[in-house]
């Protein structure tokens, strides 16, 4: 009996970082076997590792599935791994066959087949192509010559393919699940592989889907990212998914990808019956901007769009990209004062990746694009954004990061630069400047992603801050509801997401500081009355309470 290893490498060990796409391989691999297309029988190994992983041990690892063929599911953060680690196995190994596929060897399958000595690729959707080469080399003996291609064109009938959580071979890690949905967008943005791959989207069989959603629930998966990057382009079709998961699964906390042009109120009220946050790209708000990369923008259908979450409470994030085409260090403070107006929850912001593969590879030296050619692919300048504008821009999204996000000051930041009459990304390159580049500060910061350290540690950066702040503008006499503010929702968050308990001494009672009256902070402060006392903030089953100590 040939055995396949199927290998994935992870940046962390999280319950998304699940092996998605080897696992459609393997599905497809065992189900050509039960259907006896391997008379001598075929047996599938799924592994995941992490990328800090040190290659001698993966390598033991590896050999000790006793595997006759290894298939690498490669993307950008695992490529130099997942090659360093094929060229040792080569050495420890010759007679191994080793192939890969994803979306990094789709990209570039020649060039990344000679980096890491590989046997064969599948670039492109992996099933069929999977069970085309192993059955040439396993029943009709045919060896593939180094660094062959096998491919085929995309399923038109994502019906054929069996699910690899239904065939056993995948299971929810942590709690955890990915859910795919549909495959291709109908959008073309040049940085992105979707950008040169289907237009035209294909969905599962709802049958599939269904089956799908009861294990979860059998299983006890109490989280779920949804792959289907604009699950909200058949806005019927995404009705009925919601339908579903209300009916079958309304305590399970879902992910979804959409766009905010496409959205309207009857949807946003449907996401929010469920546990649900969403993710958004906006990438740029410059439609100039956003022109060069193929992106449509309206910022008109965007805002109204963001406008029915809030109106219905839908916890979002935005995404924002700096480095791209005609796109400059005060073109992205613009994107990040519009994003940080509409309210997200979270803003997380990536710097361009010039990836192989796509439009914006092939466009990049005649748009003046600089960009290391080694994995992540980072950029290194463009004509309007040179190398000291990216530090920059990078500081400014680590701000944000920390004092934003991660500090979790979404009810209350707006409120707080109101007296300041400061524009979001000016009070965050200061609060970048004034602690060195933010690093220092609960750890060291990331960008979409925790980080160590505390989120005392990040209130108590924010009280500084704002302190400072309040003081060199002779606002003093706003600090101490604006700390109320600060000091409850931090305490709040504590509650929800740390089940930790927090014990505040507070200068205004909570209904007022907390309430519409304090949303001009001159005005609170010269109307109301102090009435100072120590209440608690604690977690209880129904959500955090506050009571008087």
């Amino acid at each position: 009996m040939a055995r396949v290893c199927l290998l994935s490498l992870h940046i962390e060990d999280s319950p998304e970082a699940l092996s998605l796409g080897a696992a459609c391989v393997g599905a497809a691999l065992k189900d050509a076997a039960d259907r006896g297309l391997f008379p001598g029988g075929l047996e599938v190994v799924l592994m995941d590792g992490l990328v800090r992983e040190p290659g001698e041990a993966l390598a033991a690892r590896v050999l000790a599935t006793r595997p006759d063929c290894l298939g690498l599911s490669v993307y950008f953060w695992s490529a130099q791994a997942l090659a360093g680690l094929s060229r040792i196995l080569k050495a420890k190994a010759p007679g191994l066959l080793i192939f890969a596929g994803g979306p990094e060897a789709s990209a570039n399958p020649k060039g990344f087949g000679a980096l890491a000595q590989l046997d064969f690729l599948l670039p492109g959707e992996g099933e069929e192509a999977s069970v085309q080469a192993l059955k040439a080399i396993f029943v009709d003996g045919i060896r593939p010559s180094l660094g062959q291609v096998y491919g085929r064109p995309a399923l038109a009938d994502l019906g054929r393919l069996p699910s690899p959580w239904l065939s056993g071979l995948l299971k929810p890690k942590k709690g955890g699940a990915l859910w795919e949905l549909a495959r291709g967008c109908p959008f073309h943005c040049s940085y992105c592989y979707e950008g040169k791959g289907e237009a035209r989207i294909r969905r599962f069989p709802r049958e599939r889907i269904e089956a799908e959603l009861d294990y979860f629930v059998r299983s006890g998966v109490d989280q779920v990212f949804v792959l289907d990057p604009t699950f909200d382009a058949d806005r019927e079709g995404a009705r009925g998914i919601l339908e579903l998961i209300a009916r079958k699964a309304p305590g399970i906390h879902w992910k979804f990808e959409v766009r905010a042009e496409l959205l309207d109120r009857d949807l946003a009220r449907r996401f929010s019956r469920l546990d649900v946050s969403l993710q958004i790209g906006l990438q740029t708000a410059n439609p100039e901007v956003s022109a060069a990369v193929r992106r449509p923008l309206d910022l008109k259908a965007f805002a109204r769009g963001i406008g029915h979450l809030n109106a219905e409470g839908v916890i979002f994030g935005i995404d924002l990209i700096y480095g791209l085409p005609k796109d400059s260090l005060s073109g992205f403070r613009r994107s990040v004062d519009y994003a940080l107006g509409l309210q997200p929850n979270h803003l997380d912001i990536f710097p361009l990746s010039v990836l192989p593969g796509t439009v914006l590879a092939e466009e990049a030296p005649g748009l003046g694009l600089v960009w290391d050619p080694e994995p992540p692919y980072s950029l290194v300048s463009t004509p309007g954004f040179p190398a000291e504008a990216l530090v920059q821009a990078r500081d400014l999204a680590r701000a944000c990061d920390l004092f934003y996000s991660r500090g979790r000051a979404v009810s209350w930041f707006l409120q707080a630069l109101k007296p300041l009459k400061a524009r979001p990304s000016a009070f965050l390159a200061r609060f970048a400047a004034t602690h060195g580049g933010v690093a220092t500060i609960a750890g060291a910061a990331t960008i979409g992603g925790e980080a160590p350290g505390d989120s005392r540690a990040i209130e108590s950066a924010q009280r500084a801050f704002l302190e400072t702040e309040y003081r060199a503008r002779g606002l003093e006499a706003l600090l101490p509801a604006l700390m109320d503010i600060v000091g409850f929702n931090a305490a709040w968050g504590r509650a929800l997401a740390e089940g930790e308990a927090t014990r505040l001494e507070l200068n205004y009672d909570p209904d007022e500081v907390l309430g519409p009256s304090a949303l001009d902070l001159g005005a609170f402060a010269r109307s109301a009355r102090p009435r100072r006392g120590s209440w608690l903030v604690e977690p209880s089953p129904k959500g955090p309470r506050l009571g008087r100590r």
